[in-house]
């Protein structure tokens, strides 16, 4: 006989157990599925499939959409009737999975249910699905629990993977950008020419490490030689490379015919229209110097006008046409021709210098450069650039520099 302590169990409560648990070991089983799966690194694709299908294995779900936030927010899986695209606005009222109230059916695309996966303080993706059944092992809390749950695996890890990638390409494209600094920093002249009939300096500043500034100093013969500086539109890799094959072309010339500036200016301007297909100009100032007769022509493409102390005047050197690349044909062309006189210095800049800003708002300006240079004139190139180094970064403060800075100093005994 049972004693009257004794409790007996109905069968039917032990059966809910037994299913209970059965469904559970089934939901731990999947679980731990999908965690193989992505620790075996299988694509974001098919890890969505496995959840469209779990979900139509575990809830019986009608109709199912999985939405990502990869910037935009993207439908990466679906399957079901669909009416249109759920509005993630109203999606965003919804801060845990929730039956989607009447009045936001529509709303949200005719589903029935809104799953928000929140990652980081932020949500990353939602699940939206129809109707819904199980058995009563099972209440639709606890569905939709595993549901997020399973959604939360998935795409947190679909999101850790997309963003090591970025910081892996991140880290490669640091390396690619120092290492194409360091090319273009080879490519910057860092001993320009001194003897007895000119000497030159230059300072070559570029704005976050890569920058499409050029200057150089090219000998044509024993009695001439080019110099000249140059600004290309934007930054970064593609205005450096505009840079180079502005160097090697320039130093593939051979000869430099200013005195016939409308050939020369249409020349200069048809190859860099070619190379950038006139996604990008460059403002060029060149000039050519014979040490016999101590003349200068040169050819102002747009530049910023070099400043010339020729005697006790300041010359702007702004003869010339318009910047090249931009246009296909250039309209007008004017050369200019200067004669030297013993002890003239020349300074050529990028706007990076004019138009640099401090801690007031001021720009240091042509004026501060012509007072400069009229003080300073008598230096030699070298201590003319350190001094103007010194004295920019005074001006400029607490300024970060906004644009590529460059000089090139010429003094004529």
């Amino acid at each position: 006989m049972l004693s009257a302590d004794t409790h007996i169990i109905n069968p039917s409560k032990i059966d809910d157990v037994a299913s209970k648990l059965a469904f559970r070991t089934a939901q731990l089983k999947e679980i731990n599925a999908i965690t193989q799966a992505i620790n075996n690194n299988v694509p974001a694709a098919e890890l969505y499939e496995n959840y469209i299908r779990i979900m139509k294995s575990f809830l019986s779900v009608d109709r199912i959409a999985l939405f990502i936030n990869d910037g935009i927010w993207t439908k990466v899986a679906a399957e079901g009737r669909e009416w249109h695209k759920p509005d993630i606005q109203t999606a965003m009222l919804y801060e845990k999975p929730s039956a989607i109230y009447p009045e936001h059916e529509d709303l949200l695309g005719g589903y029935r249910y809104v799953i928000p996966v929140i990652h980081k303080h932020q949500t990353i993706s939602y699940a939206f699905l129809g109707n819904i059944s199980a058995d009563d092992a099972e209440t639709d809390a606890e569905l939709l629990l595993f549901a997020q749950t399973l959604a939360n695996i998935i795409t947190v890890a679909v999101e850790n993977k997309r963003l090591f990638k970025r910081e892996i390409s991140k880290r490669q494209l640091e390396e690619e950008l120092k290492l194409a600094s360091r090319v273009q920093k080879m490519l910057i002249p860092r001993n320009l020419p001194k003897n007895h009939f000119y000497e030159f300096a230059g300072l070559y500043l570029p704005f976050k490490g890569i920058g499409g500034d050029y200057y150089d100093v090219i000998s044509i013969n024993k009695d001439e030689l080019v110099f000249c500086i140059g600004d290309i539109s934007g930054k970064g890799i593609a205005s450096a490379l505009v840079m180079a094959n502005l160097q090697a072309y320039l130093n593939a010339v051979g000869e430099f015919p200013i005195h016939k500036g409308k050939e020369m200016a249409e020349r200069l301007n048809s190859k860099i229209y070619h190379i950038t297909n006139s996604e990008h100009f460059i403002t060029l100032f060149i000039g050519k110097y014979n040490v016999l007769t101590r003349q200068l022509e040169y050819l102002n493409a747009g530049h910023n006008p070099p400043m010339l102390l020729n005697g006790n005047e300041v010359v702007m050197l702004n003869k010339g046409c318009t910047i090249l690349g931009m246009f296909e044909e250039i309209p007008r062309v004017h050369t200019g021709k200067v004669a030297i006189q013993p002890g003239a210095t020349i300074v050529c800049y990028t706007d990076g210098l004019t138009e640099m800003e401090n801690d007031d708002d001021d720009f240091f300006g042509v004026d501060r450069l012509n007072a400069f240079l009229k003080k300073h004139h008598n230096s030699s190139p070298e201590i003319f650039i350190k001094v103007l180094y010194d004295n920019i970064s005074k001006f400029k403060g607490s300024r970060l520099f906004n644009d590529d800075v460059s000089v090139l100093v010429g003094k004529f005994p």
